[in-house]
């Protein structure tokens, strides 16, 4: 890579990397006017994103607008170019094995478009605000990544949420020639790998694998047994993991952040009122209580225990 800064000497460039296992992340704000040439990292894709100002910036050649994102594969020379405005930017580097299907080809996780191009706006402004809330996590609370837990959580949630912005969309499911699972099994199957793993951060994509259907066809079937979508379901069992674990913590080593983001939790404004809706109280709350009443308050360590017995019943009853 060849930057050159084309301002006044002396600016500061503010950059910010996580390493999540085998996902990397670079968030960066700068000032003067710039060029930066170069070729993606071997072995995945690279991303880049203008997150402030997105019109102060040039992608080979290009004007990049608020829809305008580069996605670069080896052997794709690149030419990023800025105006001296106030600007920020982030880059991510995904290997191929992180995104490769069990024929190798990546196409199905983040499309097939590379170079310089353009997704919806509903698409891009939430992937913005996703990496806006893991780059405040890192500033706010930089060691609450180091777990494993953590780690994991965050490189799932992050690259759900890069298909989420690459992959070509569906609009029609192709179900000839195809077995068709009933869905009373496809739920089944689903609780089983929730069982499974328990104590992790598991997103919608893994839950419609684990059934051997699509996440259309899981979401009817979760609509239809649960009367919420998957998604919905999951982040109800996160608010129940997070409790558990804050009754379990001990106050004076473990921070709300810390437990939160062990299960893919980001957004801790949204956090605390929905956690506050379901039990009346805050998560800081929670964490505080675990340490002056824990007998009175242990019933409900089994929050959690009920919630999936209330589940399971229900796929039984159905």
């Amino acid at each position: 890579m060849r930057p050159m800064v084309l301002g006044p000497a002396g600016e500061n460039w503010v950059l910010s990397t996580l390493i999540l296992n085998n996902l990397s992340i670079q968030w960066g704000k700068a000032e003067a006017k710039a060029v930066v040439e170069g070729a993606p990292r071997v072995g995945g894709i690279s991303i880049f994103l203008p997150t402030r100002t997105p019109e102060a910036w040039w992608c080979n050649g290009r004007q990049c607008d608020e829809l305008s994102l580069m996605v670069d594969a080896p052997g794709a020379d690149f030419c990023l170019a800025t105006a001296a405005v106030p600007r920020s930017w982030c880059g991510l580097y995904i290997p191929n094995q992180v995104l490769a299907d069990t024929s190798g080809d990546v196409t199905p996780a983040v499309g097939s478009k590379r170079g310089f191009f353009q997704v919806s706006l509903q698409r891009i402004m939430r992937f913005r605000s996703v990496v806006a809330q893991l780059e405040a996590v890192v500033q706010r609370a930089p060691t609450v990544l180091e777990s494993a837990a953590g780690q994991r959580a965050a490189g799932q949630k992050l690259l759900r949420e890069v298909r989420n912005l690459l992959a070509a969309p569906n609009t029609v499911e192709l179900t000839h020639g195809r077995h068709m699972v009933p869905r009373k099994q496809i739920i089944r199957m689903a609780m089983d790998f929730v069982e499974q793993h328990d104590s992790e951060y598991l997103s919608v994509e893994q839950l419609a694998t684990a059934a051997g259907v699509s996440e259309r066809t899981l979401r009817d079937a979760f609509l239809s047994y649960f009367g919420v979508p998957p998604v919905q379901y999951l982040n109800r069992r996160s608010l129940h993991q997070i409790r558990k674990a804050l009754l379990a913590a001990d106050p004076s080593a473990t921070t709300v952040t810390e437990i939160a983001t062990q299960f893919g939790v980001w957004h801790f404004g949204r956090l605390g009122q929905d956690y506050r809706f379901l039990f009346g109280e805050l998560p800081s709350q929670t964490l505080h209580h675990a340490s002056i009443l824990p007998k009175l308050d242990r019933h409900s360590e089994d929050d959690l225990d009920t919630f999936r017995e209330q589940v399971n019943s229900r796929v039984i009853r159905s």
